[in-house]
């Protein structure tokens, strides 16, 4: 493994950060490449036979460092990752430590759906069975290797928009005695953790751990959007263990796109309460190969659409507004309460508006079964202005746009009729 002195890595700018330390992104001299740099919090060493109250050895969380070190080095595989050396800095009397990575300048997939508008369906299939791919061989290591963290954040692309499966800061060898600091039950991210892992406080973590990760992830996926949006933590450590999961409904609008069907049973059998109940990652590597391959003629055309976007963000941002409406600079509230009578009149039909604005958290779900349970077209519409009126400028200019993509006549002449 290599060992980068602070000398060799320049031009280091900061990209990230949470709780573990600080990611920078820099140069490599000795690789000739760009490079991430891992600074975990507090892992550090006192220089041997200097002066101060440690006397030398591990301070800290060197121990965690040592450890997510060791995990990334076993863990060379396609799909994961690849730990290129470690770093050390001289700082006083002290050692700083860092884990040196390829850097990523694609993201991840949270950033993926942040930055195009509609990933292509080719590609996130290609994104499910890779994720597989690599969970599976962590796995099938021996001892196997238990991720904990599987979520958006830590699944990031390469040049090509293959999956890199990172951060084992808070991974585990299936059956290790060693204890660090990260070995307590309940870590993690809380929407992807399983009801077996909040529930007892000894939960052990197991291989299932992951598979419910990723079933949470397949949503995402197929959804686009993020768990439990609007929930406090207490709130999410409530419902896991009651068998609530993220609104299905949303998967259920993508259920006429081909293998979409399949992937949510995939998806429900992945979360499923019961550890026991839930298949292994070499069960998912034949299912979700099976998606993939159902893609394989749109996948080249999709990953160079996707590519073009990111490489290009103006384009992006053209996509974005084209899909917005060219409606003037208007007070939306003003304007929706002066063609009130008019769109009540017209009774556009407002479903696949109300599943929009649910989408984009406008709404919440129990404002649309409110809205749905109402039987007649026109006081649906009534409710529907007067709610999102309310909510003030953004959601009723957002509102006026989906009026013109969905009725086009009706936006029409309202904006005709306020011209004159």
């Amino acid at each position: 493994m290599l060992q980068f002195q602070a000398g060799d890595l320049h031009s280091l700018s900061l990209v990230g950060s949470g709780g573990f330390g600080l990611v920078y992104r820099g140069w490599s001299e000795t690789l000739g490449m760009e490079v991430a740099l891992k600074m975990l919090q507090g892992a550090r060493e006192c220089v041997r036979g200097a002066p101060g109250r440690w006397g030398g050895g591990i301070v800290n969380n060197l121990k965690d460092f040592m450890k997510e070190r060791d995990m990334m080095h076993t863990a060379n595989y396609t799909y994961v990752l690849r730990l290129l050396g470690v770093y050390e800095k001289l700082e006083g009397n002290l050692i700083e430590y860092g884990l040196v990575m390829e850097y990523m300048p694609l993201g991840s997939l949270c950033s993926l759906f942040e930055n195009v508008p509609d990933v292509p369906w080719a590609l996130r299939f290609q994104i499910l069975h890779q994720v597989v791919l690599g969970m599976n061989f962590l796995h099938r290591l021996s001892p196997p290797i238990i991720h904990r963290d599987l979520k958006p954040s830590n699944v990031l692309f390469n040049k090509s928009l293959d999956v890199q499966l990172t951060d084992f800061g808070l991974a585990k060898f299936a059956g290790s005695a060693t204890t660090t600091s990260t070995d307590q039950s309940i870590v993690g991210t809380l929407a992807y953790m399983p009801p077996e892992a909040i529930k007892d406080i000894n939960y052990k973590p197991t291989k299932m751990f992951d598979v419910y990760s990723f079933g949470i992830l397949t949503w995402s996926v197929l959804s686009g959007q993020e768990p439990y949006p609007d929930a406090r933590s207490f709130q999410i450590m409530y419902c896991i263990p009651n068998g609530d999961r993220p609104d299905v409904r949303m998967v259920d609008k993508c259920l006429t796109v081909k293998m979409v069907p399949e992937a949510k049973k995939l998806m429900i059998k992945c979360w499923d309460g019961e550890a026991k109940d839930r298949p292994s990652f070499q069960d998912l590597k034949v299912e979700t190969a099976l998606m993939n391959n159902e893609y394989v003629g749109e996948r080249d055309s999709a990953i160079r659409e996707v590519l073009d976007l990111l490489k290009n963000p103006s384009a992006s941002a053209q996509v974005t507004a084209a899909e917005s409406s060219p409606l003037p600079d208007l007070n939306a509230p003003e304007f929706l309460e002066t063609n009130f009578a008019a769109i009540v009149q017209a009774g556009p039909d407002l479903s696949n508006i109300w599943d929009i604005l649910y989408t984009e958290g406008i709404i919440n779900g129990e404002e649309q079964s409110d809205l749905d349970s109402i039987e007649r077209r026109r006081d649906q519409v009534r409710k529907t202005l007067r709610m999102i009126r309310n909510k003030g400028q953004r959601s009723s200019t957002r509102l006026l746009q989906l009026l013109e993509q969905h009725h086009p006549s009706l936006a029409t002449s309202m904006l005709s009729t306020s011209r004159q």
